[in-house]
């Protein structure tokens, strides 16, 4: 949707799930040496600036990294947390998060030697700020694509391995079954590809209608990561997120349930309502 700028909601309760996860999931691919492809296909700008106007319209940081923020240097963070918090503070001199790291900043952060990232935006003003952020290369490459037309193209990678991240902006509505639709047809070319697939939790329930279509499209293995936040956050429509994981690394299962303990009990004050269960079992 050309018309979503993600700044206006960066750092939100749903960026600090997307961010831990995705790097918790990362993390779990790397535990073997063989080069991993990742395909961030809805990457926006990658560094977002919480003090531009557009962040601070609504706070929604506020939500998230800004209530977290003070918490990272506790000893007892989890492993995904504290990679989160460093990413961050990497970015900042002034110990603030004013400069907030998207997905496509924490692949290029964990990224190997051998490993190569394509990350897509076809957002003009999103697209340019993202080549301003990041200086593409041989194994970073920055493309002005459609994500949809990217999946089908670059899949399955050379490398036989790889991470497709799916976290499109759900505006138009027919954007859940086509997410489903995709996963889909590139799981059928690339059957051993892990994707993560991001969506929000809205009073219309439409994410109900991801889960039927994955349910029906025969892939096994799908885990389901998700944290309800409920009237936590009274002013954002939004009342929380979830992650889709098909083929989730074991090595990250572990991460990943820390993570979203964390997450809820912190974020949420141990009020939200956590799921860690399988969509679709093996």
């Amino acid at each position: 949707m050309l018309s979503y700028q993600h700044s206006y909601h960066a750092g939100n309760h749903a960026d600090v799930l997307k961010h831990i996860i995705l790097g918790d999931v990362a993390a779990g691919m790397f535990n073997k040496d063989a080069p991993i492809f990742m395909l961030d296909a809805f990457a926006s700008r990658g560094i977002y600036d919480l003090n531009s106007p557009e962040a601070l319209k609504n706070r929604e940081s506020d939500s998230g990294v800004g209530k977290l923020w003070p918490l990272r240097d506790e000893p007892a963070n989890p492993p995904g947390v504290r990679r989160w918090f460093k990413l961050i503070s990497s970015l900042n001199m002034d110990d603030s998060y004013t400069r907030f790291p998207g997905s496509t900043a924490m692949l290029h952060a964990m990224a190997r030697e051998g490993d190569r990232i394509a990350a897509c935006d076809l957002h003009p003003q999103e697209f340019d700020t993202l080549r301003v952020s990041f200086q593409a290369s041989r194994r970073f490459s920055l493309l002005k694509r459609d994500a949809f037309e990217a999946i089908k193209g670059m899949l399955p990678p050379k490398e036989k391995r790889g991470l497709v991240f799916l976290d499109p902006s759900y505006e138009v509505k027919e954007e859940y079954r086509a997410i489903a639709k995709a996963v889909a047809g590139a799981h059928r070319k690339f059957a051993g590809g892990v994707y993560v697939i991001w969506y929000p939790l809205l009073p219309a329930e439409r994410h109900n209608e991801l889960f039927r279509e994955l349910k029906h499209s025969g892939i096994r293995k799908i885990l389901r990561i998700e944290l309800d936040c409920g009237d936590l956050f009274p002013d954002m429509q939004m009342h929380g997120s979830g992650m889709l994981i098909v083929n989730p690394p074991w090595h990250a299962e572990q991460a990943m349930q820390q993570s979203l303990n964390w997450i809820c009990d912190k974020l949420t004050d141990g009020k939200g309502r956590k799921q860690f269960s399988w969509l679709v079992p093996e």
